[in-house]
């Protein structure tokens, strides 16, 4: 019994060491971005509400139950036989377009948008795994890119559309970081970005329905409900 106490204890320890200090879980809401926060209109009754209905909470035998579901389910053609492979493109092919309004796809919801002669990097995530730890997940579709990201042009805006691993990646930010004019997350994310050391001036949070411009573009922050 003693023996089995000293594991789970360890194992707890390691947990919380784990979550509170690896990197890629990113930062805290303080609790003057908590006021801050509550100011909004779509903050009532002490939490923030979605426009529209979202199913119930669920209780933890359902939450179990659809955890084991997610997990043990195999899913037809789910996965790729073969490595998708991309369509590669030439460094100067990119840094000098100035073309009609294009989506160069990196993969699942990662996108480089060249709209306006302006670089807008939509869900960068450009990690092995789509997850806090390489070992926590399952690879990506595609191991190569349609260009290497060290050799992506100067990137005028990126915008994140929520913080799971598979859309916000800290390895990848710390790629682009440095090429990166200016993030735009929704309320909250931003939190992450400044514990990576994204000085704050260069992030932009958004709640839904507020705009904001990127030169003779504009950018609106639409509803959207996920589970985040």
């Amino acid at each position: 019994m003693i023996a089995i106490v000293s594991i789970i204890g360890v194992l707890v320890v390691i947990y919380l060491l784990f979550t509170n200090y690896y990197p890629s879980f990113g930062g805290d809401v303080s609790k003057e971005q908590q006021k801050t926060y509550q100011l909004s209109s779509n903050y009532k009754d002490g939490k923030f509400r979605n426009s529209n209905d979202v199913p119930k909470e669920m209780s933890l035998s359902e939450t179990l139950s659809l955890a084991y579901t997610f997990f043990t389910t195999k899913v037809p053609n789910g996965r790729p036989i073969k490595d998708i492979i991309p369509q590669h493109l030439k460094k100067v092919n990119v840094s000098n377009y100035k073309g009609d309004t294009r989506l160069i796809w990196f993969g699942h919801s990662s996108f480089l948008l060249q709209i306006n002669g302006k670089n807008i990097l939509i869900d960068p995530m450009f990690g092995k795994v789509p997850a806090p730890h390489p070992l926590l997940g399952s690879s990506r579709f595609n191991k190569e890119f349609p260009i290497e990201i060290d050799q992506l042009p100067v990137i005028d805006a990126v915008i994140y559309s929520h913080d799971h691993y598979d859309h916000l990646d800290y390895e990848s930010v710390l790629k682009i970081k440095d090429k990166t004019k200016h993030f735009y997350t929704p309320l909250g994310v931003g939190v992450h970005l400044s514990a990576w050391n994204i000085p704050k001036e260069k992030i932009t949070e958004m709640d839904w329905w507020q705009e904001t411009a990127l030169d003779d573009i504009r950018l609106v922050c639409t509803p959207a409900q996920h589970f985040s």
